[in-house]
């Protein structure tokens, strides 16, 4: 399913009371509030899967395996999405602008590391690269409870980065520093820094993570358990809605909750 996030999640939770299961584009639903309705639909928990491609790529499992072995003290990540025009359903205020269609990604996999809701102490937005409706520029600082302070940066860009995700249109970086050492994964090459002043280096080939996320649908649709659950992908979604409800849309102007 693959819809403007205000329609996705009744078709959903329609599919899934028949019994079909289900891969639905991410975010969940544009905000909680949308995704009410999936909550009570029958088997969502083992019958739908989000599609949060970033799960797909084989750096995630090295680096959150990291995460959870070392004590972190901060998450830094910037995520620029290529476009050259904002437009169509991208530009409807209903569909949460950059964080909600690009950001999400980042927030859902930091957040799956990390308990808790996390406070939102700032955050930004601004819509003038671009002149559309929504947010184009978001930039926002959490706080999780028992874990780290988490930055996030994410915007459309009309400039295609000579490297990136998806043949170049995504741009991601997440730089994670903790007591111990630091690990950096930026687009498809991974480095580690210890605190003894060793490092390592990973190189991996590009690959197309639709592809990867195909075959793990495939896996899915054969029984297994989705890569990313509905209670996963509706944290991710809260989170979200805590960053819009945070932000102010004057360019350049920061808003502390």
């Amino acid at each position: 399913m693959a819809l403007p996030t205000t329609l996705q999640p009744a078709i959903c939770a329609d599919l899934l009371n028949r019994g079909i299961r289900v891969l639905t584009e991410k975010p969940v639903a544009a905000d909680a509030e949308g995704a009410a309705v999936l909550a009570t639909a029958s088997g969502v928990n083992e019958r739908l899967m989000v599609g949060y491609t970033l799960h797909q790529h084989p750096a995630v499992e090295i680096l959150s395996q990291w995460v959870r072995d070392n004590d972190v003290i901060a998450v830094n990540v910037r995520s620029v999405a290529h476009k050259d025009n904002i437009d169509s359903w991208r530009s409807d205020p209903k569909e949460g602008g950059v964080a909600v269609v690009n950001g999400i990604h980042a927030i859902e996999l930091v957040s799956s590391w990390f308990e808790g809701d996390p406070d939102v102490l700032a955050a930004s937005a601004s819509s003038s690269l671009y002149g559309s409706a929504v947010p184009e520029h978001v930039l926002s600082i959490l706080d999780f409870p028992r874990g780290p302070v988490f930055s996030l940066q994410s915007y459309w860009s009309p400039w295609q980065e000579p490297q990136g995700l998806n043949q170049g249109d995504w741009s991601l970086t997440i730089d994670v520093l903790a007591t111990d050492g630091r690990m950096l994964w930026s687009n498809d090459s991974l480095r580690l820094w210890d605190r003894d002043g060793g490092q390592h280096e990973q190189d991996f080939e590009p690959s197309d993570l639709f592809l990867r996320q195909a075959e793990a649908a495939l896996r899915f649709c054969a029984g297994g358990m989705p890569a990313v659950t509905f209670a996963q992908a509706l944290r991710a979604t809260q989170i979200a809605d805590g960053i819009r409800k945070a932000r102010s849309l004057k360019p350049g102007r920061c808003q502390t909750p």
